[in-house]
């Protein structure tokens, strides 16, 4: 069914607005609900959550994509490193500023703030990090004698670097040196010494040049006060890993209460998303019945880039619709649209219509839409719908939806449209709602005098002989082959031998004497692009980075000198995948942000960076006083 709507495309569409990546994947599995109430309660947070977007406000957030990894480590008891406690403190604060937030607002969206209340404030666990963790390392301040063995090593160290530079300056060596600067040789601070003087100075060779001309020495004094170091640094080390454990283990004692406080998150991202979706499509709330009616007001398809609106009208006496009219007419995407509507609204998405659309909860949708052709069975088209039909005619009933592109196709005319017409009765006796689209007469004939079916076709302009792909109610529409295919570019002799086969029966039997050979395929030829793949573009004789194909169009978006642009398919020539160029995981989103330093500064809000938060709010004061 997702494939045959398209529905799995939406999901993902919808899944890009959210920030989390549980939340992406939530929404990508998704499935629709059936009950009335929990569809009413999904849209209700929906509702609120473009009530809060439309404020234009920073709603403060806290990516979730590492926090999982990390408690699953704090479980199997693997001690975080400083980075990683820094990371769970920086999300345990933003949990409590988007707990704020939403009380501040919870006249405005109450069952957001409802939901955002359970988070669990772990204000002390925060704040013991914070106060032993600070920019990615332990604190001086940490652990007893932490800050005084670390002054420690950094005077030693400037006694190395010291020594190094005064033994280089000193006039009594100066003989014996090959260079005047120090060399790191294999972990150690040498001189560069003549072979013949390297007995002059005392210390420990650590390494010779390939010619033995020069000898690489570790000064004794040096040795002793690296020894120092090591030493110190082996305490350091010690007392740091002694902090972190303690800390990891605090985490482990409110393991349960990060959980908790994780899936919220997730919930309120993927509620924000179906916010977000909804503002960028203009949609509108659709009201919810369970009478088995549907009334769409210019619904327009969420994935097609310029769609015509649809509009429709089903009641509890009409449950059926007959589409006609020409192919390439729009009947297809007619179907889709409705499916999607309601599967949209099932998982709480508003819908783009110019007012709110009346849409039944119902319990199935069943389809059959496109290419039923199974060659894995061997099964002919027919054969296969006709398997889809028999699946459909046991399993609808009253709260089902049935969607069915060209009934009855794809065999005799006579025997399909009588087939068709027996199973149309059978639905709509079980109280499914129906929509079907045909080509055939006496399924037309058939519509037009049943009680429960109304009819529609798909517009078509007499005067440029192009259909409009809008949908006119209680109308019959015919085919027009002849006037599309001659439109849309079929040449006068196929037009017109096509005319002669209508009138006289009789076929072209000429034989082809045309003899075809292989060709050897490029590399690339049947390769299809992926996001990230590095392509040519011929028409701009460019390099640019796959970003999508565009819905029903043979063209796609790339991403060229820090601009979209969309090019025809044809003008593009894969150079290298990007399965080759990048490691596993890699966030392809990466490759197309425009300018990082926006990125940064959305990221460091994400997170509660403080200093973000503090650059935004000079922004807005220095917005405010300058009129803006």
């Amino acid at each position: 069914m997702d494939q045959d709507l398209q529905f799995d495309q939406v999901k993902n569409k919808l899944a890009s607005f959210a920030r989390t990546s549980e939340a992406k994947e939530r929404i990508v599995n998704i499935k629709p609900l059936t009950n009335i109430k929990a569809v009413e309660s999904l849209l209700t947070q929906t509702e609120e959550a473009v009530k809060l977007l439309n404020l234009r406000e920073h709603i403060p957030f806290a990516g979730s994509e590492n926090i999982e990894h990390l408690l699953k480590k704090v479980e199997k008891g693997i001690s975080l490193d400083a980075t990683e406690l820094e990371t769970i403190a920086d999300f345990l604060r933003v949990n409590l500023l988007i707990k704020r937030y939403f009380y501040k607002r919870k006249m405005l969206a109450p069952n957001l703030a409802l939901i955002a209340s359970d988070l669990v404030e772990l204000t002390k666990l925060e704040n013991e990090i914070y106060s032993k963790i600070e920019h990615g390392i332990v604190s001086d301040n940490a652990g007893y004698d932490l800050g005084r063995l670390r002054r420690k090593k950094c005077e030693l160290k400037e006694k190395v670097k010291n020594y190094l530079s005064d033994f280089l300056k000193n006039k009594n060596y100066e003989q014996y040196l090959q260079d005047y600067i120090p060399f790191k040789k294999e972990g150690h601070w040498t001189i560069a010494v003549k072979a013949s003087f390297k007995s002059k100075i005392a210390g420990q060779v650590i390494s010779k040049s390939a010619n033995g001309k020069t000898f690489y020495i570790e000064p004794a004094k040096v040795s002793n006060l690296v020894s120092q170091i090591l030493a110190i640094e082996a305490q350091i080390t010690l007392i740091e890993e002694q902090i972190l454990g303690l800390l990891t283990a605090r985490i482990f004692e409110d393991l349960q209460a990060l959980r908790t406080n994780l899936a919220i998150i997730n919930e309120i991202d993927f509620i924000l998303a179906r916010g977000q979706f909804s503002i960028d499509f203009s949609a509108k709330r659709p009201q919810l019945n369970e009478k088995q009616e549907l009334v769409l007001h210019e619904v327009r398809h969420p994935l097609i880039q310029h769609p015509v609106p649809l509009s429709l009208s089903l009641t509890n006496q009409t449950r059926g619709l007959m589409i006609t009219g020409p192919n390439a007419g729009g009947k297809t995407v007619s179907l889709k649209t409705v499916g999607l509507s309601i599967l949209m609204t099932e998982i709480g998405l508003f819908l783009p219509s110019s007012k709110p659309c009346n849409i039944l909860i119902v319990k199935d949708i069943f389809i059959s839409i496109g290419d039923h052709q199974n060659l894995d069975n061997s099964l002919s088209t027919f054969s296969a719908e006709m398997t889809t039909l028999s699946n459909i005619l046991q399993k609808a009933g009253k709260r089902s939806v049935i969607l069915l592109d060209e009934i009855g196709s794809g065999t005799d005319p006579n025997e399909g449209a009588a087939i068709a017409i027996a199973s149309l009765s059978e639905l709509i006796n079980s109280g499914s709602i129906v929509i079907a689209t045909t080509h055939y007469s006496a399924i037309k004939d058939y519509a037009n005098k049943q009680a429960n079916f109304i009819t529609a076709s798909m517009d078509f302009d007499l005067t440029t002989l192009q259909p409009t792909y809008r949908l006119k109610m209680n109308e019959v529409g015919d085919s027009r082959a002849l006037w599309i295919a001659e439109k849309v570019g079929i040449n006068k002799k196929v037009i017109t031998e096509a005319k002669k086969i209508l009138q006289t029966g009789k076929y072209p039997l000429k034989a082809s004497k045309i003899i075809f050979h292989e060709k050897t395929k490029s590399k690339y030829h049947n390769a299809s692009l992926a996001k990230g793949d590095i392509v040519y573009l011929s028409n701009l004789k460019k390099e640019g980075i796959f970003y999508q194909k565009i819905q029903f169009k043979d063209e796609i978006e790339v991403f060229v000198d820090k601009e979209f642009v969309t090019v025809p398919l044809k003008r593009v020539k894969l150079l290298r995948q990007a399965k080759d160029l990048y490691p596993e995981g890699y966030n392809l989103d990466l490759l197309f942000i425009k300018d990082y330093q926006d990125y940064k500064f959305n990221r460091d809000l994400n997170r509660g960076s403080k200093k973000a938060f503090k650059t935004l709010n000079k922004q807005r004061v220095t917005g405010i006083e300058s009129g803006k």
